[in-house]
């Protein structure tokens, strides 16, 4: 079974957001999945979603582990309601925001995969984890795909910022990544990705969240530019439980004005010592728009 959705928010005199969104049953694996996103009547998201969850416990005491979130394992939501994606808004800061929220359980785990949408476009991806299978250290590597169409498809643009980059020409610390590459994060320069539409300067900032940990062995990248193909998005069925396989799509293409897709993932680190299992933890990336 799915459950499917569009929204119109706040309404359709005031259109801020408007996307439909779907939870899938397997064999789609990919948490709540944005579809055609609009902010403010411009083009944002082609799709987005949370396609891999993969769990590491220190030392491979038990696992790893895959944990595909899908419309099988969500729990109507909340408790009572007839649906499993919940839809709600609230004000943070004086801003306002829209939340699309899911629930899930897989045998210990409990995880709520999160998409809030702020009215001045910020959007912020969110996994929210609790529960442990053992009682040892471990930790969750979401991956989210962002299938960003900024004013249509193609004539994408993807850049990275460091403190320690001359001006290029696209503004002190900045420079564009012309070809598919994969990236780790790197806190003392301040690394920072972006997408770019050439034609109108819009786009997205893509920052590190702040339990979004940088790759260790086990999951060895943070950030990849890929071009655009139909073939790679497999609904959530990308790679398994010791491998994303997100080499397998490297191949350095030209993604110089180009139809993109920007991979991201968190490391979240579960200290069990300091929990019974019961605190939720969170990871996830913050996308900020500029020129909208």
């Amino acid at each position: 079974m799915s459950e499917y959705g569009h929204i119109v928010w706040p309404s359709a005199n005031e259109k801020i957001w408007e996307f439909d969104y779907a939870l899938e049953g397997s064999p789609a694996e990919e948490g709540i999945a944005i579809k055609r996103a609009y902010y403010r009547g411009k083009e944002v998201f082609y799709k987005a979603s949370l396609p891999s969850l993969r769990v590491q416990y220190d030392q491979n005491y038990t696992g790893p582990y895959k944990d595909p979130l899908t419309y099988d394992n969500a729990k109507f939501y909340p408790s009572g309601s007839a649906n499993k994606v919940w839809v709600y808004g609230y004000t943070s800061y004086g801003l306002r925001a829209l939340v699309v929220e899911s629930f899930h359980q897989i045998s210990w785990y409990k995880l709520k995969c999160r998409w809030v949408f702020f009215e001045d476009g910020h959007i912020a991806p969110r996994l929210y984890s609790s529960g442990i299978i053992e009682h040892k250290n471990h930790r969750h590597h979401p991956y989210w795909r962002f299938d960003f169409d900024i004013n249509g498809a193609s004539n994408d643009l993807a850049l990275e910022y460091n403190t320690y980059t001359p001006n290029t020409g696209w503004g002190p610390g900045w420079h564009t990544k012309s070809h598919e590459i994969t990236r780790v994060k790197n806190p003392s320069s301040n690394r920072t990705w972006a997408i770019m539409d050439k034609s109108t300067g819009r786009g997205y900032m893509i920052r590190t969240g702040p339990n979004d940990g940088v790759a260790d062995s086990y999951s060895q990248s943070d950030f990849w530019v890929l071009r655009y193909h139909s073939g790679e998005d497999k609904n959530g069925r990308q790679g398994d439980r010791w491998n994303d396989k997100l080499q397998d799509y490297l191949n350095s293409e030209d993604t110089n004005g180009q139809d993109l897709v920007l991979w991201y993932c968190s490391h979240l680190y579960h200290n069990a010592e300091h929990d019974e299992g019961d605190e939720w933890h969170f990871a996830g990336p913050d996308l900020y728009p500029f020129r909208y």
